[in-house]
């Protein structure tokens, strides 16, 4: 082989062995959204803490304070330039060609303003004041505010409520009804029985217990089996909507785990439209009425605490619901009977407890009702087979009890709207439109039949008439009732409707038939 050629395949072979590498592709960016710097968390209106007379020292609070003392330092002016006439002309004149090229500068990040604390805390001026202070950087800030209503999970939630006289803990008089409400709560249930529920049965609910992680399990898996089986119009997990605030409006609306109700059919449609904001807590009508037994669950780790304010939120929502219905039914702006028609409960970590809310006079004139959570009993399900026994009985038995007082004031509130077209006559309003009177009546005799054993039925009777309960005892003239709550029949269909109820009363005269509950 000549030399020349070994010579040029080892010259070529260098030259390939001397090429650069190739460069590895730039990272493409990221395509998840970054959180702006200097976001911050939903703030609390700045009315919930003026009015509060006790601040706690909660992560909330110490933003709030910060909120209103730190305040950036005023921008100083630049100070005017010395330059000679000779370097005008020049700038000028450099202006004049475009000026110099932005491009090195572009995206470049704008520098923090400093900022100096400020150590008083006085009102509501001050946050005003800082509002007109951060208006001039509000453009050159990427710092994000929200409003958001304190919730139970807040310390500042309960010092909140006592403010407007709800109570969880009452240390004042008991309910005038307290030895009756115990005293159906310690009856026994067939359905508890040792042939009904066994000792494996008992086994089953403490694994469910100890497998239930999170208050949905527990809500699934584990509180099923303290409930039962009842024919009660019952719903889960539903935000109060409709209802008037308790309060000021600054707390957030009730949610509660659980609650028991009646069908909206059951309420004279006079009745619901006097009583909505009260009585009808959620804009979806299939969801129950005039709530008065509510159910709070925490899974292991969840907070004992905030379900006990959550408790006694959902109590005070039920008492003034049924303090507005038994007002409307008595007529007359009449004395608080000092009874409770209203339980709540709370179960966390296999700890079952139990209690009554009821409502007292206000202190002042034109105030606000009281309501006052006591407790009834505590049960620890999960020790033994026996307490479980009790704590379930009780349970079951305040379900039962709430309904019988929640349906003896439907049928007193439908019987007053039929005997008065307006319904509210003889009830005095308060300064806060609250109905303060109560009913005085001997209080309503246990019903030795399980709620069980007495199931609603709800029968289909044309188009234009929506639901018929064969259940009620007084009569209502509401045929044409949509269960809306400010919804007016057009006056084309109002006449038609109402020659075809002249007929059908005529009808019924002729024959000697009782009339239906439309």
């Amino acid at each position: 082989m000549p030399l020349h050629s070994t010579s040029a395949r080892q010259t070529r072979k260098r030259k390939l062995s001397e090429v650069e590498p190739v460069a590895a592709p730039l990272p493409q960016p990221s395509t998840k959204r970054r959180k702006p710097e200097g976001h911050q968390r939903h703030r609390t209106p700045s009315s919930f803490w003026d009015n509060l007379s006790k601040q706690w020292l909660t992560p909330r609070a110490l933003r709030e304070f910060d909120r209103r003392t730190v305040r950036p330092l005023p921008l100083l002016p630049p100070d005017p330039p010395t330059l000679k006439e000779d370097h005008i002309a020049e700038l000028k004149r450099f202006a004049r060609r475009g000026g110099p090229s932005l491009s090195d500068i572009r995206a470049y990040p704008e520098p923090e303003t400093p900022i100096q604390p400020n150590p008083t805390m006085s009102s509501s001026e001050s946050a005003s004041r800082s509002r007109v202070e951060l208006s001039s950087t509000r453009n050159t800030s990427s710092r994000i505010s929200t409003t958001r209503k304190t919730s139970a999970y807040d310390a500042g939630f309960e010092q909140h409520l006592r403010e407007y006289s709800i109570y969880l803990n009452n240390r004042g008089p008991k309910p005038c009804n307290w030895e009756e409400i115990n005293n159906r709560l310690g009856q026994q249930r067939a359905s508890l029985s040792p042939s009904q529920f066994s000792e494996g049965q008992f086994e089953s609910f403490q694994q469910r217990n100890e497998e239930a992680q999170n208050e949905a399990k527990v809500m699934s898996s584990v509180f099923p089996v303290i409930a039962g089986n009842a024919n009660i119009p019952s719903q889960e997990d539903i935000m109060y909507t409709n209802l008037a605030p308790l309060t000021d409006g600054t707390i957030t609306a009730p949610k509660p785990d659980f609650y028991d109700g009646a069908r909206l059919e059951q309420l004279d449609r006079r009745v619901r439209n006097a009583l909505g904001r009260y009585i009808v807590p959620s804009k979806n009508f299939s969801n129950p009425a005039l709530p008065n037994f509510f159910a709070e669950a925490k899974g292991p780790d969840g907070s004992a605490a905030v379900a006990k304010r959550q408790a006694c939120y959902d109590g005070a929502i039920g008492a003034r619901g049924m303090l507005h219905a038994r007002s409307y039914a008595s007529g007359d702006d009449m004395e608080y009977d000092g009874s409770a028609y209203t339980i709540t409960s709370t179960y966390h970590d296999g700890t079952l407890k139990m209690y009554t809310t009821h409502s007292t006079q206000p202190a002042e004139p034109d105030g606000m009702p009281g309501y006052h959570m006591t407790q009834l009993n505590t049960w620890g399900v999960t020790g033994n087979l026996e307490t479980f026994r009790q704590g379930a009985s009780a349970f079951r038995n305040a379900r039962d009890w709430a309904k019988e007082q929640r349906d003896n004031t439907i049928t007193r509130a439908n019987a007053k709207a039929n005997n008065s077209p307006g319904g509210l006559s003889g009830i005095k309003s308060s300064g806060r439109n609250l109905l303060l009177g109560f009913a005085s009546e001997a209080p309503s005799q246990a019903s030795a039949t399980s709620v069980d054993e007495a199931p609603y039925t709800i029968e289909s009777l044309s188009q234009e008439t929506l639901f018929t309960s064969d259940t009620a005892v007084h009569e209502s003239e509401t045929s044409t009732d949509e269960l809306a709550m400010d919804v007016k029949t057009p006056a084309k269909r109002s006449s038609r409707l109402s020659k075809r109820l002249q007929q059908s009363r005529r009808k019924r005269r002729n024959h000697d038939v009782s009339p239906a509950l439309f």
